[in-house]
């Protein structure tokens, strides 16, 4: 690619603005053009963004109708780690590589994750009520807490131990705590690294005080935790998710939650995206919610920005961007991207 041929379209962002891509474009002699297409339909996605061969995407969502009228579009950039609203098959299926910056504010998240950890097991909701109580009658009482847990010496399972989730089990073990990892696809030599073994699913949700996924969304991942799981775990125990929405089954989580299956839960996304106003979790008092921003730090928004920026440049001189999802369209015959020596 030569950058005088090649156009850079956004189809939407979240950032305040995106004059420093712009100017970074125009350095590079690159056309450069972006839009706020969220909630689009795929006519208008297409119509905007058919005739650019690298294309960056942030939540509008890229099915099979949007990728099949990509006429000219060699590589898709997803922002940030999830790439669950575009359709990876249909993007091997027409020869285009889909990419991401799965690395990207993995610490920010690992952060959160620890927040709602303590949030939720402190129960932090109930906290705030109790103050509240204390400060209109006068009178501090501890019943509506009852029963209340330190965390030393408690065991945290983390399900999916990836660049997330590895994070999660360093910072934790600050706390005294046992740690016990769910991960199949880990290595061994990986496994010996983190100084954990691979403890099956069941056996975690049996054994673990805190229960936090780390998990991308997958045909197997996919409402895996549901009434079934829920029964497994202790009814002292809690459930945090800062991964993806639909790994969780919310009607599943809220009768746990209602029947005191298990203690509580610390949510940053959820299956329907924000969710509903009549949605019972927002009525909880064992919920601790947070509007899927765990991801958000200035200093990951900027390691973000410049992660895609960099890909851009590797792709210009004809090399692949850094983590390629669909790694088998690169060996299919209809791959439009040419990769140089």
């Amino acid at each position: 690619m030569t950058a005088e041929a090649i156009t850079f379209k956004v189809t939407d962002f979240v950032e305040r603005d995106l004059a420093w891509e712009e100017e970074e474009c125009r350095k590079l002699g690159l056309r450069f053009e972006f839009y706020q297409m969220k909630e689009a339909p795929a006519h208008e996605i297409v119509r905007r963004v058919k005739d650019a061969e690298i294309v960056l995407v942030n939540m509008a969502k890229f099915n099979r109708e949007v990728i099949s009228g990509l006429e000219k579009t060699q590589i898709i950039i997803r922002h940030g780690i999830g790439y669950d609203n575009v359709d990876v098959e249909a993007a091997t299926d027409h020869g285009i590589i889909l990419a991401n910056e799965r690395t990207a504010s993995s610490e920010d998240v690992a952060e959160h994750a620890v927040l709602l950890i303590l949030e939720s097991y402190k129960k932090r909701k109930i906290q705030d009520r109790i103050l509240r109580d204390w400060i209109e009658t006068g009178k501090w009482s501890s019943e509506k807490i009852y029963p209340l847990y330190r965390l030393n010496g408690k065991t945290v399972g983390i399900v999916g131990c990836g660049n997330i989730g590895s994070r999660v089990l360093k910072k934790i073990q600050g706390f005294g705590v046992e740690t016990v990892v769910c991960d199949p696809y880990l290595s061994e030599k990986r496994f010996r690294e983190i100084c954990c073994r691979h403890t099956p699913l069941e056996e975690l949700l049996k054994k673990s005080d805190i229960i936090t996924i780390h998990v991308p969304v997958t045909d197997e991942t996919r409402g895996m935790f549901n009434l079934e799981k829920f029964a497994l775990m202790k009814k002292s125990a809690v459930l945090i998710n800062t991964s993806r929405g639909p790994v969780v089954k919310t009607e599943d989580l809220i009768v746990a939650l209602k029947e005191k299956m298990i203690a509580g839960a610390g949510l940053d996304v959820f299956e329907k995206e924000p969710p509903p106003a009549d949605s019972e979790l927002l009525r909880l008092d064992n919920v601790i919610l947070s509007p899927h921003i765990a991801w958000y730090s200035e200093e990951g928004g900027w390691d973000i920005r410049v992660m895609i920026m960099d890909d851009v440049k590797a792709i210009l001189a004809g090399k692949l961007p850094r983590y390629v999802v669909n790694k088998e369209v690169l060996s299919s015959p209809k791959l439009r991207f040419r990769v140089r020596s």
